[in-house]
């Protein structure tokens, strides 16, 4: 079988390997679509923090299980499922309380330890999420990053009912704001200076789209949700200019989740939060029951995946993937890699 390797910065090699021999606690799965992430793109240009190559890289995935080891209960062979990539623990206190995504001893597959970019993997099924068998495998691919969208969310309190501000419109802003309307937001609007991007948001059903390089955001805010302003906020950019966009608009006594990625330290005006009574919520990824919110909702519907896959690679062709991201940054959505077909 065949495996995709990072072994170094821009370097993207495809190696033959064994086929994995399963313990009797585990699954063999043969993995059918892998998602490119931010993280990974990070890693290809060797400027992640918390890893070191050699690794096998892919965290969002489909994927159909080939076999079961004997003392596995729950799945049987054929079924379609997708993985949470979490490797945590169990014993620290954020993990007995039930933020294992913030384990003391937290690590991701595909960054930390070897992925899914491969075209068979022996899995733990404790990370396993059952998928319906109608489910589109190149939809299930979506699951993970529609889960941090999810999660998101569920970070600040009342958001049912709320109006919701998500700053940035790339994979994970328009997940997060999909997500708010699917978890019972009341309005929301989501802001950006890519017009694609806020063409799309429309397309998948956000209320309001404002691009903030035409349009002064605290006039769009007064208009779209009046002098209630935004009861939450959600970063998905990790800017600079939009962190502090962000603070100027943000209404008193009003919350706001930060759910990007900053890769620097960012210098933030203090008594705007103290003043106004501002509440930050950092958040990371999810939990279990992000994932399952984040499966039903594409199963039933909730969630717009039309054009939002923008290119599907095989699996010959991944570092051509990584290059197209490089040569359009501005231009995609998610590119996903089919790891069965090889050339396409």
């Amino acid at each position: 079988m065949l495996r995709a390797n990072l072994t170094a910065p821009y370097t993207v090699e495809l190696q033959e390997a064994p086929v994995p021999e399963i313990k009797d606690s585990e699954v063999l799965l043969k993995v059918l679509f892998v998602g490119i992430c931010g993280s990974d793109i990070q890693m290809y240009h060797g400027k992640h923090k918390y890893m070191t190559f050699p690794v096998v890289f892919g965290h969002e995935l489909s994927a159909s299980i080939v076999k079961t080891g004997r003392d596995v209960t729950g799945f049987e062979a054929g079924e379609l499922v997708t993985v949470e990539p979490q490797i945590y623990c169990g014993e620290c206190y954020p993990c007995r309380s039930g933020r294992f995504n913030v384990c003391e001893q937290l690590k991701v597959q595909g960054v930390h330890s070897d992925g899914y970019m491969a075209q068979l993997v022996a899995a733990d099924p404790k990370f396993l999420h059952r998928c319906a068998r109608g489910m589109n495998p190149q939809q299930v691919a979506l699951v993970e990053p529609l889960a941090v969208g999810v999660g998101a969310v569920k970070r600040a309190p009342n958001y049912k009912g709320a109006n919701v501000l998500v700053v940035g419109a790339g994979t994970i802003g328009n997940m997060t704001a999909q997500a708010a309307k699917a978890l019972g937001a009341a309005k929301v609007m989501v802001s950006d200076i890519n017009p694609k991007k806020l063409a799309l948001a429309k397309e998948c059903g956000i209320d309001v789209a404002v691009n903030v390089a035409e349009t002064n955001l605290k006039d769009a805010i007064d208009k779209h949700f009046g002098t209630r302003k935004a009861d939450i906020i959600i970063d998905a950019a990790a800017t600079r200019s939009g962190f502090k966009s962000i603070l100027e608009v943000a209404r008193r006594s009003s919350s706001v989740v930060i759910t990007g990625n900053y890769k620097d330290p960012l210098e933030v005006e203090m008594p705007l939060i103290q003043r106004q009574e501002i509440t930050l919520y950092g958040h990371m990824m999810y939990v279990r029951e992000d994932f399952e919110d984040a499966i039903a909702f594409i199963r039933d519907g909730k969630i717009h995946t039309d054009g939002f896959i923008t290119a599907v690679y095989p699996f010959r062709k991944a570092l051509d993937a990584f290059r197209y991201i490089d040569e359009f940054p501005n231009d995609f959505m998610k590119i996903l890699v089919d790891v069965q077909e090889l050339e396409g």
